[in-house]
């Protein structure tokens, strides 16, 4: 017998598993709990709960495997009722919580819990503040003559009937991994023939957006291109500007545009350069000019280097308004 004080104990449930599967499932999940390699576990069944003790450290001579032992905790008497209690064991004192003649929870202390150590147990228990109480005093119980848990049992039935079992949970477990298959399968088309068949009223929806869309978006090219006809200065308005400050008795015989150039030709009797160059001097767009008499003899020819309109200029020569 091993006192409680070198167990872990845990509480585990089986109930979704079948009896013959329940105790290689539970030697697995208490083997999770273990706290170090080589610790031993003693399972003891109520229905089917496992009630799993784990000794650490046990003695080198016990192999691993070997039910040589028994905890302490089995060995105590369950109570004639529910709820929680103290028991003194070989060494400190052990909680427990039992419901349904069932042990739900321990928990081993080396002296008496004080006030707030046991609330923590009892509420990790759901018991709530209420309903705990003080702590009890510890119970020294007498040894029972067998423990109140059954022992791991092996597989029941024959190999025969074992073997036909495992055949027919076999064939299950196939056809239920087809029937899996083609239900998933049936699911999934159902759900892309509504997701096809949205998209379908969806696009119907669009199109008329789409449509207007593309309708806007080439309006919009159209009116930029034609735009772009308009771009720098208006050449009537230049002409104006042109011949304003020139002589009075000044006409013009020629004009040529290309891009930023301009060339224009003027017959006056004004023969110096300098008077026309100054003409235009402080003209936002034409006061980058070159005055030149012309190869007759007969004129000057001005050639300028059209500067960007300001932006009040560019709209009112667009049509709006400064």
């Amino acid at each position: 017998m091993v006192p409680r004080a070198a167990c872990h104990y845990r509480r585990l449930e089986f109930s979704q598993l079948p009896a013959r599967q329940r105790a290689a499932a539970a030697k697995l999940a208490v083997r999770r709990h273990e706290p170090a390699p080589g610790a031993l576990q003693h399972i003891a069944w109520t229905g089917a709960t496992a009630h799993a003790w784990i000794w650490p450290q046990p003695d080198p001579v016990m192999a691993e495997g070997e039910p040589g032992w028994i905890p302490e905790s089995l060995l105590r008497a369950p109570p004639a009722g529910d709820g929680p209690r103290l028991v003194q064991a070989i060494e400190g004192v052990e909680g427990q919580v039992w419901r349904e003649g069932q042990l739900q929870a321990s928990q081993w202390w080396p002296a008496v819990p004080d006030a707030d150590a046991w609330r923590r147990f009892l509420r990790a228990c759901g018991i709530g503040p209420d309903a705990a109480g003080p702590v009890p005093a510890p119970e020294a119980l007498p040894w029972a003559t067998s423990p109140w848990g059954d022992a791991p049992r092996g597989l029941p039935g024959s190999p025969a009937a074992l073997e036909r079992l495992a055949w027919v949970a076999g064939l299950g477990l196939v056809a239920l991994g087809l029937g899996w298959q083609l239900a998933a399968q049936a699911t999934w088309g159902i759900s892309q023939w509504r997701l096809d068949a949205r998209l379908e009223g969806l696009r119907a929806q669009a199109t008329p957006l789409l449509e207007a869309r593309e309708r806007a978006d080439a309006a919009v090219e159209r009116l930029q291109s034609y735009r772009a006809l308009r771009q720098g200065a208006n050449d009537y308005l230049l002409m104006a500007d042109v011949i304003a400050p020139l002589p009075a008795d000044a006409r013009l015989l020629q004009w040529r545009r290309e891009g930023e150039r301009l060339q224009a030709g003027v017959a006056s009797a004004e023969t110096d350069p300098r008077r026309f160059v100054s003409a235009f001097q402080g003209h936002p767009v034409l006061a980058d000019v070159a005055a030149n008499p012309a190869s007759d003899a007969k004129g000057m020819q001005l050639d300028f280097d059209l500067a960007a309109p300001p932006a009040d200029a560019a709209a009112n020569a667009d049509g709006g308004t400064p």
